[in-house]
C-alpha cells in the first residue's frame, strides 16, 4: 500500500527548515495527521530530518511580510571587497576607490543597502556616510581594524526602500488589508479593556486571515473523521 509522508517546517531568522515525521504503522501507513509535539518510544520527537529522498521534489509555499524592498535588483555594484570595524561600527571597502557618493549609487547619511554573497554581512544595512572607497554603516561589529577580503563577490544593492515610517505602503493583497483593519480595531479595543469588542474585532481577524490561507490550496479536499467519531 501507497505510504502517507507528513513534512513540517519551522523558520530561524532568515532560513526555512524541513523535517519529517518520522514513525510508520506496521502496513508501512501513517493515516492519522500528526502532533508537533509527538514523542517517540526513546524519549525524542519524532520529528527529523527528512529520511527518504523525494523523487520530484517538494513545493513549498512560504509568504512573508519583507521589512525592505529592492526597487531595481538589476542596479548592483560588485567592487566591494573587503570590510573592516572601526569606533565598533562595521567599514565596507573597496580597494579601488569606486566614490559611492557619486552616481548612480548616491549613498548618504540615512541610505540603506542589501549585501548578497557577503557571508556573516548578507542583508540589509543603513548607511552612515559614503565616499571614494568606503561605506560607513550602523551595522554594530567590533571585530578587527584590519580589513578582511570576502570570500566571494559582494553584490551591493543600492535602489531600497525600507519601511521605516508611517508613510510607507504595506504590501499587503487587498482582502489581507481588511483584515488587518479588524486586527488594528481589536488592538484598540484591547487599550480600552473593552473585551468583548476585542474578542470580535479579533474573531473576524482569524476568520478572514483562515478564508485568505485556505484560498491558496487547490485540488481536492477531504474530510476525515476523528478516532472517537461515529462511523
Amino acid at each position: 500500500m501507497a505510504s502517507r509522508r507528513f513534512y513540517a517546517y519551522y523558520v530561524r531568522g532568515n532560513k526555512l527548515a524541513l523535517v519529517e515525521y518520522d514513525a510508520v504503522y506496521g502496513d508501512g501507513q501513517t493515516l492519522d495527521q500528526p502532533s508537533l509535539d509527538d514523542i517517540g518510544p526513546g524519549g525524542g520527537l519524532q520529528w527529523k530530518s527528512p529520511t527518504a529522498t523525494v523523487a520530484d521534489g517538494l513545493e513549498i509555499e512560504y509568504a512573508y511580510s519583507p521589512r525592505y524592498f529592492i526597487k531595481e535588483t538589476d542596479d548592483t555594484n560588485t567592487a566591494l571587497d573587503t570590510y573592516k570595524s572601526t569606533g565598533g561600527y562595521l567599514i565596507l571597502e573597496d580597494t579601488g576607490n569606486d566614490n559611492f557618493s557619486a552616481s548612480p549609487e548616491s549613498l548618504a547619511d540615512g541610505s540603506y543597502i542589501v549585501l548578497r554573497n557577503a557571508g556573516r554581512w548578507n542583508g540589509l544595512h543603513r548607511v552612515s556616510a559614503a565616499g571614494a572607497g568606503y561605506i560607513n554603516t550602523y551595522t554594530k561589529y567590533s571585530g578587527t581594524g584590519a580589513a578582511i577580503a570576502f570570500e566571494e563577490t559582494v553584490t551591493l544593492y543600492y535602489n531600497v526602500d525600507v519601511l521605516n515610517d508611517e508613510l510607507d505602503t504595506i504590501d499587503l493583497p487587498e482582502y489581507l488589508a481588511k483584515a488587518l483593519v479588524y486586527y488594528v480595531k481589536g488592538k484598540l479595543a484591547e487599550d480600552r479593556v473593552d473585551i468583548d469588542q476585542k474578542e470580535y474585532f479579533m474573531r473576524e481577524f482569524r476568520k478572514m486571515l483562515e478564508k485568505h490561507e485556505n484560498s491558496k490550496i487547490w485540488g481536492a479536499r477531504m474530510m476525515i473523521p476523528g478516532p472517537s467519531a461515529i462511523r
